[in-house]
């Protein structure tokens, strides 16, 4: 059985790596701000000689994400490239001839920039809409059962969802909550149609891997989600830092040493095993 090596720290691993992938939420940010021991990992991988590439399923538009770093006084130098998935589904959406129009938002505010400067219409009323849409988790519907009526009635209207990242999970406020994925998944369960954008889309990952300064050099992917980060990391061939106090926190706990038989256990599910697992991104 494959061995998961337990780091308090990356220093201890980075050595030999020629690029770094890093997800966001769960790695830098809990959605209770961007975790200076994070940034530091970031400076120092740099210094190292190693590209980083963000790559993530936020729903905010690059140029947001960026002013999230700028905004605690981290210089954007360090980072290869920055790409998420509202980024790339605001340029899908530019060419989409199939989809319609008007949108019903299912979700909350976050992702608004997604069709800024599109000529998309946000509607008050699924009886309006051409398609459903959910870009991040509505503070008021924090339970997958919340969204049931409308997906119920949008599914009998044949009205397609789309939705930016596959998350199951994510982080609302320092704690775990539902993930837009989930929304989805549910979709599907009652017969509806989606798109999806987001890790561990191949195309995405490919798209990413255009980033790399040295395209067959050794890869590190750090994220905290066995089915979009490990499996991402999976296709790309990257060894994998798995970090444990991301969504996974209330499984793996809040120790500083990270829980490697449970862990272990957490892997099977997935048969996905990460190389190394952390409590959280430090150098």
């Amino acid at each position: 059985m494959k061995q998961i090596v337990p780091i308090v720290g990356i220093s201890k691993i980075i050595s030999g790596y020629d690029t770094v992938v890093s997800g966001f939420d769960g790695v830098v940010s809990r959605g209770d701000g961007i975790s200076s021991e994070a940034l530091k990992a970031f400076k120092e991988i740099y210094l190292k000689g190693a590209d980083i590439v963000l790559l993530s399923n936020s729903p905010l538009r690059v140029r947001t994400m960026a002013e999230k770093f700028k905004n605690v006084g981290f210089d954007l130098k360090y980072f290869r490239a920055i790409i998420t998935a509202g980024e790339i589904l605001h340029y899908k959406l530019k060419s989409n001839k199939n989809l319609g129009k008007k949108y019903y938002n299912l979700g909350g505010q976050l992702s608004r920039g997604i069709f800024e400067g599109l000529d998309y219409k946000a509607v008050s009323s699924l009886n309006q809409a051409d398609f459903i849409f959910i870009g991040d988790i509505n503070p008021n519907k924090m339970s997958a059962e919340d969204y049931n009526a409308d997906l119920q009635a949008a599914v009998a209207m044949r009205l397609p969802l789309v939705c930016v990242g596959t998350d199951i999970s994510s982080h609302f406020e320092g704690d775990v909550c539902l993930g837009v994925g989930a929304v989805a998944e549910q979709y599907v369960v009652l017969g509806g149609d989606i798109l999806t954008v987001g890790k561990p889309d191949k195309n995405l990952l490919l798209y990413a891997k255009e980033c790399f300064s040295k395209k067959n050099g050794k890869v590190l992917f750090i994220g905290d989600s066995f089915s979009s980060d490990m499996k991402a990391a999976e296709f790309l061939g990257a060894d994998k830092l798995l970090v444990a106090k991301g969504i996974y926190i209330h499984t793996l706990g809040e120790g500083y040493i990270p829980d490697v038989q449970k862990t272990r256990e957490l892997a099977l599910n997935y048969n996905i095993f990460p190389d190394y697992l952390i409590s959280g991104l430090r150098w």
